[in-house]
């Protein structure tokens, strides 16, 4: 958006933010005088936060800019584009992969199997876009592996130490011992369709139609699968993984009522892990935190004034994923904890793509796959909110 909406919008955050301060004010005076509130309070407090929530969202809007790219990737791009439209040039970009030395896997001719890599051009859009509308690939720590079978070795327990006097003897300390953990994989794919006329027509925009589409569909498979995926085929959730610290709600089927389960949630986290640490949440989760106070009676949600800067609680940053559980007995709804320090994400290198114009005419698809994994590397970055009292 431009400056100057910006602007306004976060003029707009300011006066809603005091607005619902002001009326939550009220309501709590009311119900310290009367005992009960008037409807018509509990009714603006939620349509102000409905508007909160609107003016959040459209100030974090993400700016998606192509990245800078070489003459090679500009000839992989051309030569690409010309294949989507017409389906001639695959043996064209074929040549150009094997001189890029980017591709993997070849028949006995030499040639790709499994499809042509998207080029560079694309495949940063589609980065860009992923690193938006999944929150949680932009927020953890992203390393590329060149197999489906990417292991890494982790260290258990810790090493001991003790005093001694100049002739004591030294008996053996305790050490820590090394697992090999293997980050569990899977792929992922996108299907999109354009008409072989669209394809014809040079004003097609296919560069947005392919990035576009392709982000959002891995966008919302992966961040899902980032949450709560389940290992198999596909990565290891956050919510899914056994052994996280949690800290009870305090109420049977709902979030606190207070301020202070937040609080506890932060000083659960172990001190080496707060710095960079950051609340994870749906936005629906966040419409009772909004009106909460501390101790001394400031509310420790604050909207984001900045263009760009996340909401935060207690100070720390929020992250909005709506792919959290929903507030339910026994369920998770809020993560607080070291997302780059606590999980992993492993992309395979490379996107590829088969044109497909026979299975759905007079349609042309665009089937690309990506293989990802990811899992918790340190479940001591995690604190989870149950729902329970």
């Amino acid at each position: 958006m431009s400056d100057d909406n910006m602007k306004d919008t976060l003029e707009g955050i300011q006066i809603a933010f005091n607005e619902l301060k002001n009326t939550n004010e009220a309501k709590l005076s009311e119900f310290a005088t009367k005992g009960s509130v008037d409807t018509l309070i509990n009714e603006k407090i939620a349509r102000i936060n409905d508007e909160l929530t609107d003016l959040q969202k459209k100030s974090q809007r993400p700016n998606l800019n192509g990245s800078e790219v070489n003459a090679a990737e500009v000839e992989h791009k051309n030569a690409w584009d010309r294949w989507a439209r017409k389906g001639a040039g695959e043996y064209e970009l074929e040549a150009l992969e094997r001189k890029a030395v980017t591709i993997t896997g070849t028949d006995a001719t030499g040639l790709a199997t499994g499809g042509l890599l998207m080029p560079r051009t694309y495949e940063a859009g589609i980065y860009s876009a992923l690193e938006t509308l999944s929150p949680i690939r932009a927020e953890a720590t992203s390393v590329q592996v060149s197999s489906d079978d990417y292991r890494y070795l982790n260290s258990n327990g810790t090493f001991d130490s003790g005093w001694v006097g100049e002739t004591d003897a030294r008996p053996e300390t305790a050490t820590n011992t090394l697992g090999e953990v293997r980050v569990p994989m899977g792929e992922i794919y996108a299907n999109p369709h354009a008409s072989q006329r669209a394809l014809d027509d040079v004003v097609f925009d296919l560069d947005g139609y392919m990035v576009d589409q392709t982000a959002r569909a891995f966008a919302k498979k992966e961040n899902a699968a980032f949450i709560n995926g389940d290992g198999v085929n596909k990565p290891q959730g956050i919510l899914t993984t056994t052994g996280l610290t949690t800290v009870n709600s305090g109420v049977a089927a709902g979030l606190p009522t207070s301020g202070d389960a937040y609080l506890k949630m932060i000083y659960a986290l172990p001190a080496a892990y707060r710095p960079g640490a950051k609340f994870i949440m749906a936005s629906a989760s966040q419409l009772s935190v909004r009106t909460m106070k501390d101790t001394t009676g400031n509310y420790i949600w604050q909207p984001s004034l900045v263009a760009g800067a996340p909401q935060t609680i207690g100070g720390f940053d929020i992250v909005e994923v709506e792919d959290m559980d929903a507030v339910a007995a026994g369920k998770l709804p809020v993560v607080f904890g070291n997302i780059k320090v606590g999980y992993l994400i492993a992309d395979r290198i490379g996107i590829r793509t088969l044109r497909d114009p026979y299975s759905k005419k007079p349609y042309v698809g665009f089937y690309s796959t990506k293989r990802v994994g990811g899992m918790v590397k340190d479940k001591a970055a995690f604190v989870a909110m149950k729902v329970s009292a």
